[in-house]
């Protein structure tokens, strides 16, 4: 076992458990009128996902039967910006449920999530194997706000099927379209004017495929966008001295990079109306568009989705606009803990933790579960890409990587110049209202598709930055 400092005092609190609770149910983190400590689970699999399901009751059976102080309650919840304050005033909100990295600050100043510092760091001594940009999203005022399921890079998709049948990948001595030329050098577009020079080209010698997937809604747009802007140089956000956050939009480099795409859209190049949703990739990467801005945590949909071979696929870095910059959007998911779950609750859940793969301990239950997930994903077909950990931590990174070096089933000689660079390039989403901003942006780029030839970028981007503002400055009184 790997709970440093927690184990003496873990004992020593399951010992010490009362089997006469209080017989009524708590508001938010509830405790039902039973001689046991209700756990109620918000990222549980809805039951349409018959094999997760299947997994899941089996490690909360395991649980149970080691931990009888404890009951395990499923509770599936997709977390919603629109719902979670109806949800938490009403108490119907699970004690723990995945959001994204954008909004534990906003959870945490809503009053909507708890610390849980004293008991990750103090009795479980996981805090320091947190992965330190995960944990900086987390952490407010030295204290940490939820753990980390695992993280992912936005990158540019590859169709290497459809750019070497275009002439734009070099062949190995067996026919097969490499990433590299001869010398050493990317054949992959590694700047967004090479992914135009890209675009056209297939545009010109294909009878129905586009250049590149852009969305322009469900704030998918501008949540891409943002990438774009960064990598022309851009800095859509300023933290003042005083605590306080200027918008810059409608900066010189966010304007370059949205005139650049729509050039894109004049030329007939992009992918392109006003209702498309990062959902719509995995189908579009088929045969519908060459390149596609997607995050590494879903490549996998493009096979089960889009029903696309994996091995006509390639992922690389994010490309540069200025020649200088060359970022990566870097997000992920935390679980996040109710505001009104008890600290007896936070230890069984935590402690539960390490009977599904999400603690970084080398306990064999956990990781007896991460083998689990791997054949369960096996069973559905699904295909197993590397994924970005939550833990840092020596131990575990061993045997968490060795696994899935045995159970990837991509050729990662076109996933390498991803996976082995992210690191460099990792730049984590503004911190302000984020998704406020990706939601303006939508609404820009969906102007610039509509009317390419007469939309004015910098007008466009000026106006949505004045919104911004005011968000920024209604939120700080």
């Amino acid at each position: 076992m790997r709970f440093t400092k927690s184990r003496a005092l873990l004992v020593s609190f399951l010992a010490a458990i009362s089997l006469s609770l209080v017989g009524c149910r708590f508001f938010g983190g509830s405790q039902e009128s039973t001689d046991k400590i209700k756990l109620s689970i918000g990222f549980w699999p809805q039951s349409s996902d018959k094999n997760d399901t299947a997994m899941y009751t089996a490690w909360k059976d395991a649980f149970e039967k080691d931990n009888p102080q404890y009951t395990i309650v499923g509770e599936p919840y997709i977390y919603s910006k629109e719902t979670i304050g109806t949800k938490y005033a009403t108490g119907t909100l699970p004690m723990v449920y995945q959001t994204w990295f954008t909004e534990p600050q906003t959870l945490k100043n809503s009053g909507y999530i708890r610390d849980i510092t004293g008991i990750l760091d103090d009795e479980y001594g996981w805090a320091d194997d947190m992965d330190d940009e995960m944990r900086a999203t987390l952490t407010f005022d030295g204290k940490i706000y939820g753990v980390p399921r695992d993280g992912y890079g936005l990158g540019l998709l590859l169709n290497i099927k459809t750019l070497g049948d275009c002439g734009l990948l070099p062949e190995d001595e067996n026919g097969k379209y490499v990433l590299y030329n001869k010398d050493g050098s990317p054949a992959y577009p590694t700047t967004f004017e090479q992914i135009y020079q890209y675009s056209q080209t297939i545009v010109d010698n294909t009878a129905n495929t586009l250049g590149l997937f852009v969305c322009t809604s469900n704030k998918n747009g501008g949540w891409q966008f943002s990438n774009m802007a960064w990598n022309y140089g851009a800095h859509l956000e300023t933290q003042n001295n005083d605590g306080t956050t200027t918008a810059n939009l409608d900066c010189p480099e966010a304007v370059n990079a949205m005139n650049w795409l729509q050039s894109m859209s004049q030329a007939g190049l992009v992918y392109k109306g006003i209702s498309i949703a990062y959902d719509d990739w995995p189908s579009a990467i088929g045969d519908r568009v060459g390149m596609a801005i997607v995050g590494s945590d879903v490549l996998h949909l493009a096979k089960t989705t889009g029903d696309v071979d994996m091995s006509n696929l390639a992922f690389v870095p994010m490309p540069t606009g200025d020649g200088v910059h060359h970022y990566s959007l870097y997000g992920g998911t935390p679980y996040v803990f109710d505001a009104n779950t008890t600290d007896d609750q936070v230890r069984g859940i935590l402690k539960f933790f390490d009977y599904i793969g999400r603690s970084p301990t080398t306990n064999d239950s956990n990781i007896s579960a991460i083998k689990e997930g791997y054949g369960v994903s096996v069973k559905k077909g699904q295909p197993i890409v590397p994924k970005i950990k939550a833990w840092k931590n020596a131990d575990y990174l061993e045997i968490a990587n060795a696994l899935e070096k045995q159970y990837t089933t991509v050729d990662m000689a076109y996933y390498s110049p991803f996976f082995d660079t992210i690191s460099q390039y990792k730049h984590a989403e503004e911190p302000v209202a984020a998704q406020s901003m990706y939601e303006l942006l939508d609404d820009v780029i969906q102007a610039i598709f509509t009317n390419p030839e007469s939309s004015n970028a910098q007008s466009l981007l000026t106006s949505a930055n004045a919104k911004l503002q005011k968000i920024f400055d209604e939120m700080q009184g």
